[in-house]
Protein backbone atom coordinates (compact mmCIF):
# COMPACT_ATOMS: atom_id res chain seq x y z
CA UNK A 1 0.00 0.00 0.00
CA UNK A 2 1.53 3.65 -0.96
CA UNK A 3 1.24 6.24 1.53
CA UNK A 4 -1.12 9.43 1.44
CA UNK A 5 -0.13 12.41 2.34
CA UNK A 6 -2.83 14.94 4.28
CA UNK A 7 -3.87 16.05 0.68
CA UNK A 8 -4.74 12.58 -0.55
CA UNK A 9 -1.98 12.21 -2.83
CA UNK A 10 0.64 9.60 -3.10
CA UNK A 11 3.99 10.21 -1.20
CA UNK A 12 7.15 8.70 -0.03
CA UNK A 13 6.91 7.39 3.69
CA UNK A 14 7.99 10.40 4.99
CA UNK A 15 8.06 13.83 3.15
CA UNK A 16 11.14 15.48 3.77
CA UNK A 17 10.92 18.50 6.14
CA UNK A 18 12.46 20.64 3.56
CA UNK A 19 9.92 19.96 0.78
CA UNK A 20 7.30 20.43 3.05
CA UNK A 21 8.85 24.28 4.14
CA UNK A 22 8.98 24.56 -0.02
CA UNK A 23 5.56 23.32 -0.73
CA UNK A 24 4.14 25.88 1.90
CA UNK A 25 6.30 28.75 0.49
CA UNK A 26 4.92 28.02 -2.98
CA UNK A 27 1.47 29.06 -2.18
CA UNK A 28 2.26 32.53 -0.62
CA UNK A 29 1.93 34.71 -2.79
CA UNK A 30 4.92 35.58 -4.75
CA UNK A 31 6.04 38.85 -4.13
CA UNK A 32 9.14 40.52 -3.95
CA UNK A 33 10.63 41.48 -0.26
CA UNK A 34 11.55 45.19 -1.48
CA UNK A 35 7.82 45.60 -3.12
CA UNK A 36 6.03 48.38 -1.22
CA UNK A 37 3.19 45.97 -0.10
CA UNK A 38 5.60 43.32 1.17
CA UNK A 39 5.07 43.45 4.89
CA UNK A 40 7.01 40.26 6.74
CA UNK A 41 6.95 36.82 6.50
CA UNK A 42 8.80 33.34 7.55
CA UNK A 43 8.42 29.46 7.51
CA UNK A 44 8.42 27.99 10.80
CA UNK A 45 8.35 24.27 12.00
CA UNK A 46 5.29 23.52 13.14
CA UNK A 47 5.94 22.58 16.65
CA UNK A 48 8.22 25.73 16.90
CA UNK A 49 4.96 27.91 15.93
CA UNK A 50 4.99 31.72 14.80
CA UNK A 51 5.45 34.49 17.33
CA UNK A 52 5.74 37.34 15.16
CA UNK A 53 5.30 41.45 15.66
CA UNK A 54 4.98 43.25 12.63
CA UNK A 55 5.03 46.91 12.82
CA UNK A 56 2.60 48.05 10.36
CA UNK A 57 0.80 51.90 9.03
CA UNK A 58 -1.89 52.13 11.96
CA UNK A 59 -5.35 52.23 10.26
CA UNK A 60 -4.26 50.28 7.31
CA UNK A 61 -5.54 47.14 5.35
CA UNK A 62 -3.23 43.89 5.75
CA UNK A 63 -3.81 40.54 4.39
CA UNK A 64 -1.67 37.50 6.74
CA UNK A 65 -1.36 34.09 4.82
CA UNK A 66 -0.66 31.25 6.39
CA UNK A 67 0.00 28.22 4.81
CA UNK A 68 0.35 24.75 6.89
CA UNK A 69 1.95 21.26 5.14
CA UNK A 70 1.91 18.58 7.41
CA UNK A 71 -0.57 16.83 9.89
CA UNK A 72 -2.89 17.67 11.87
CA UNK A 73 -3.87 21.55 12.48
CA UNK A 74 -2.10 25.49 13.43
CA UNK A 75 -4.16 27.53 15.45
CA UNK A 76 -3.60 31.41 14.33
CA UNK A 77 -4.35 34.10 17.28
CA UNK A 78 -4.42 37.45 15.32
CA UNK A 79 -4.00 40.38 18.24
CA UNK A 80 -4.55 37.71 20.51
CA UNK A 81 -8.13 37.22 20.10
CA UNK A 82 -10.80 34.94 17.00
CA UNK A 83 -8.60 31.96 17.14
CA UNK A 84 -9.16 30.13 13.91
CA UNK A 85 -8.07 26.58 13.64
CA UNK A 86 -5.75 25.71 10.39
CA UNK A 87 -5.56 22.37 9.19
CA UNK A 88 -1.95 21.66 8.12
CA UNK A 89 -3.37 19.97 4.08
CA UNK A 90 -1.42 22.03 1.61
CA UNK A 91 -4.05 24.71 1.34
CA UNK A 92 -3.38 28.68 1.66
CA UNK A 93 -5.54 30.68 4.19
CA UNK A 94 -5.98 34.63 3.88
CA UNK A 95 -7.78 36.33 7.13
CA UNK A 96 -7.51 40.00 6.29
CA UNK A 97 -6.82 43.01 9.34
CA UNK A 98 -8.53 46.16 8.93
CA UNK A 99 -7.62 49.54 10.81
CA UNK A 100 -4.72 47.74 12.13
CA UNK A 101 -2.93 48.83 14.97
CA UNK A 102 0.25 49.69 14.46
CA UNK A 103 2.12 46.74 16.01
CA UNK A 104 0.56 43.60 14.80
CA UNK A 105 1.11 40.73 16.91
CA UNK A 106 0.59 37.14 15.12
CA UNK A 107 0.75 33.40 17.12
CA UNK A 108 0.76 30.42 15.25
CA UNK A 109 1.30 27.20 17.51
CA UNK A 110 0.35 23.71 17.08
CA UNK A 111 -2.32 21.43 17.86
CA UNK A 112 -1.90 18.35 19.75
CA UNK A 113 0.62 16.13 17.64
CA UNK A 114 0.94 18.72 14.51
CA UNK A 115 4.05 18.34 12.10
CA UNK A 116 5.44 19.82 9.46
CA UNK A 117 6.02 23.41 7.99
CA UNK A 118 4.17 26.73 8.70
CA UNK A 119 4.85 29.44 6.27
CA UNK A 120 3.43 32.97 6.34
CA UNK A 121 3.16 36.25 5.03
CA UNK A 122 1.48 39.73 5.73
CA UNK A 123 1.35 42.28 2.86
CA UNK A 124 -0.50 45.60 2.41
CA UNK A 125 -3.93 45.51 0.62
CA UNK A 126 -4.38 48.80 -1.76
CA UNK A 127 -7.65 50.89 -0.67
Amino acid sequence: MTPVDPAGAPSSAVESEEARGNRAKGLLEKIDPDAPEFVASGLERVPDGVHARSSLTKGETYRISVACVGTGTVVMEIERKDPQSIPCDGVLVSRQVQNSPQELPIDITSGSGATGMVAWQITAVSS
